[in-house]
């Protein structure tokens, strides 16, 4: 009886746990593993043996070719200019075989080097075995004797949700035995009144007069506006994340802040503002409805997750959870959807190979991030006043 109720207590951190080892099997699977031991195989039939495909200088001089016609196609009207695949071919070509029976051959390469992508102007997906496909036949087209396509196959792939199943059962049992050891060193905590400076339910009145409250001061509204200045400085500064148009910053970390402080009601606030004034302050960008009310929900969320509530790193999980999963991959997929009016396996790759990778990849990171930052800001906060010395001390792990 004592063993549930000690699983109980601390479901959130064993089911956070057992996700980061179901997530790194999966990363690892597909990322590291697929991406340099499954290979594309390229089959087709020449006239003459094509050796000259594993060769450098025959890909040199095709593109060569190609870069000449396009830049006359820039000034004759009467020519299309050719566009082809940015492949780094120079180390493709190290691991590349070629094999043959008779007239037919049959090229393998690498998975890593021909990936699905999204468009980011059009929202199309091309699928990597149209990718390869495409690529070697314009490659072939400048080979000195004829050769004809057959087909494009994908060999040696793992499947990435097994493997994740098996490395989230395995470690499954190994942090139940961590859990178990950690609860069994004491640890006291500052015990704070319930309802006061920590609220047991959001469903109270005086948490959402607390919130409001925001608005009644000048020197919080000073706060909130560097805050505010400082999270639109990270907005113009967006770091590449590798998932086609979809960038990676740290906003999240003054957002969540600012939330923590003053409420989901200044979070919707901001939000709403952050996404209306970082359009206008960049405006290379698309302005749509939708994501204005994606940042007024991560405001609420990150308010009623961190507000008057103990800081722990289950908190800061949840919170990202919620912003990557629902918000940015949910809702922002349909709105993705609606402003290139993708249809339906367009919407569905979109999906699967960019949005929910790249936000489920960076969820862990985020989480830790955002608990570590509040942990390194919680005394200059007490400090400045801004929270209780007690709320300051009590953000832990657990």
């Amino acid at each position: 009886m004592k063993f549930f109720k000690l699983l109980w207590h601390y479901k959130i951190s064993l089911i956070i746990f057992v996700l980061v080892f179901f997530l790194a099997g999966y990363f690892v699977t597909d990322y590291f593993y697929n991406a340099n031991q499954a290979r594309y195989v390229y089959i087709f039939t020449a006239e003459e043996e094509p050796s000259f495909l594993l060769e450098q200088a025959y890909y040199d001089k095709v593109f060569e070719k190609i870069d000449e016609h396009n830049q006359l196609a820039e000034v004759d009207e009467g020519l299309k200019k050719i566009s082809y695949a940015k492949i780094e071919y120079h180390s493709m070509l190290k691991t590349a075989n070629l094999t043959n029976e008779g007239n037919s051959y049959q090229l393998s390469i690498q998975k890593k080097y021909f990936t699905n992508l999204v468009s980011s102007t059009t929202g199309k997906v091309n699928a990597s075995e149209n990718r390869v496909k495409n690529y070697f036949n314009l490659v072939l087209s400048y080979a000195p004797s004829k050769t004809i396509f057959t087909e494009v196959y994908l060999m040696g792939n793992v499947n990435p949700w097994m493997v994740a199943s098996i490395c989230g059962g395995v470690f499954f049992f190994l942090i139940i035995s961590t859990l178990l050891l950690y609860s069994s060193l004491s640890k006291k905590t500052i015990q704070i009144e319930d309802n006061t400076l920590i609220f047991t339910s959001i469903f109270h009145r005086k948490y959402w007069k607390d919130s409001l409250g925001f608005t009644k001061s000048v020197k919080k509204m000073c706060i909130v506006s560097l805050l505010f200045g400082c999270m639109l400085i990270c907005k113009l500064i967006p770091i590449p994340s590798g998932f086609g148009s979809l960038g990676i910053g740290f906003t999240f970390l003054f957002f969540g802040t600012i939330c923590w402080i003053y409420g989901p009601i200044c979070g919707i606030f901001i939000g709403f503002c952050s996404d209306i004034l970082g359009y206008f302050i960049n405006p290379g960008g698309i302005f749509f409805f939708g994501y204005t009310l994606d940042a007024m929900l991560a405001g609420f969320m990150y308010g009623v997750c961190f507000y008057k509530k103990r800081i722990t790193f289950a908190n800061c999980f949840i919170a990202r959870a919620f912003v990557n999963l629902c918000v940015n991959v949910g809702l922002g997929s349909i709105w993705w959807k609606i402003i290139y009016n993708l249809d339906w396996d367009s919407y569905i790759t979109y999906i699967s190979l960019t949005s929910l990778p790249k936000n489920i990849l960076y969820l862990l990171p985020q989480s830790i991030l955002l608990f570590l930052f509040f942990k390194a800001i919680s005394k200059p906060l007490c400090a400045f006043g801004l929270i209780d010395e007690r709320v300051s001390k009590n953000v832990n792990l657990f």
